[in-house]
């Protein structure tokens, strides 16, 4: 019996790992037939549909400049994490609902801002 094939059978996530930097890696995958983006910088991690993150990064044009060395096949941790993220998404919040693609646009939107006002300001 072939144990690889049976953990991309149980596996709800497909997908690969690239690494971008010392402190930043995306995992691009599928999760229930839909594409998706779980972006970890610094540590903290965020899940985008896959549309929302290309919007939100230039359309990828990180991707274009990467080296192919820095692609792996998504390791069992990462699937955790990424499972962690879509859990606590999925988690009504407090206070008013905010639709998801509202809350990724203005989260995207702030980081641009912060990365345009650190270098004239100092860092953010």
């Amino acid at each position: 019996m072939n144990t690889n094939q049976e953990q991309i059978n149980t596996s709800p996530l497909h997908g690969n790992l690239l690494w971008l930097g010392e402190r930043h890696e995306i995992a691009i995958y599928l999760r229930d037939g839909m594409a998706w983006v779980a972006d970890f910088k610094a540590g903290r991690g965020e899940v985008f549909t896959a549309s929302a993150w290309f919007s939100l990064n230039q359309g990828g044009s990180v991707l274009r400049r990467m080296a192919l060395d820095s692609i792996t096949p998504l390791p069992e941790d990462v699937a955790e994490r990424i499972e962690f993220l879509h859990r606590r998404m999925a988690k009504p919040s407090v206070g008013p609902a905010m639709p998801r693609e509202l809350a990724m646009l203005i989260a995207g939107l702030r980081d641009r801002l912060a990365r345009f006002c650190g270098p004239l300001f100092g860092r953010l």
